[in-house]
């Protein structure tokens, strides 16, 4: 049986994938509404969570794990998340997808030069299959066709702040995961990510446009249940994966989230796969399996 965090970090893109495709069914909201929208639900569900199991915020944390969730929920939740929606609102969930390339590298990256993680040879392997099937997959000529160009611009650099700071808040929060109860963390880590975005909407006086998506209309059918797997279900088990895992390997194993789009799509929305996208899958997942089997 695979360990724990490697189901985690198997399962959280897959949560998360599905999360995707219904919060870009719900993009008649504006990002920073659905944004707030989601984290306000994720906060509700976690701390309900506490609540029935009996789980307690931790006064003996040191200062510095504070300071590290905190940093993390700011930048991985309140500001990458933010981004993410407006990318994704610009360029669509396809060409995010593209972008979405880069996220395992850069935390393998991350984890090696900031946390110190060793890179074996086999791990090198296994990582180059999955970075090299999902480019084959989602890379094709004429991804970015009937965007503007600067419309295409913007929404790729959104996608590319979303994605770093995602990478740069969980590498922030890795130390403080072991010794945390993985519920209790996920709420904090979202509720100082909520704090932050709350502070910014005040002072920015956004208001009007972060309680768009609170008010009752059609787009809930797909905004609730998006907020429930997104910030609830597949948070927690992201979170999972880093704290039972190398941060390398569960970064590796998450970027299995667009071949579970790929997969979505043809079941789900009946969109035909081409041969490139079926072989860019299969070498994708080739490498995920060596990744947990040599580790």
């Amino acid at each position: 049986m695979l360990p724990l965090g490697e189901i985690c970090a198997l399962l959280a893109p897959l949560a998360w994938s599905v999360a995707v495709i219904l919060f870009k069914q719900s993009d008649g909201a504006p990002a920073l509404s659905l944004n707030l929208f989601k984290n306000v639900a994720g906060v509700g569900l976690l701390g309900l969570t506490m609540l029935v199991l009996g789980i307690g915020i931790p006064l003996d944390r040191s200062l510095s794990d504070w300071v590290r969730l905190g940093t993390s929920g700011l930048i991985g939740l309140a500001l990458a998340d933010t981004l993410l929606f407006e990318g994704l609102r610009r360029v669509g969930a396809a060409r995010l997808a593209v972008v979405d390339t880069i996220y395992a590298p850069l935390l393998v990256f991350l984890a090696w030069a900031v946390l110190g993680e060793p890179i074996s040879r086999s791990f090198l392997i296994g990582a180059l299959a999955v970075v090299v099937g999902v480019t084959i997959a989602t890379v094709q000529r004429g991804v970015f066709a009937g965007i503007e160009g600067r419309d295409r611009a913007i929404g790729m650099l959104y996608c590319l702040g979303a994605i770093g700071g995602t990478a740069v808040g969980i590498v922030i929060a890795k130390p403080a995961l072991a010794a945390s109860n993985l519920v209790e963390l996920t709420c904090t880590r979202l509720l100082f990510g909520l704090a932050g975005q709350t502070a910014w909407i005040t002072l920015a006086r956004q208001w009007p446009v972060a309680r768009v998506a609170f008010r009752p209309q059609p787009l809930w059918r797909s905004l609730i249940p998006a907020a429930i797997l997104g910030p609830y279900v597949s948070l927690l088990l992201w979170l999972g994966g880093f704290k039972w895992a190398p941060a390398s390997l569960a970064a590796m194993l998450n970027q299995m989230a667009t071949v579970y789009i790929l997969v979505l799509a043809r079941v789900v929305l009946k969109e035909r796969l081409s041969g490139r996208q079926v072989a860019g899958a299969t070498i994708a997942a080739g490498g995920a399996v060596w990744i947990v089997w040599c580790t």
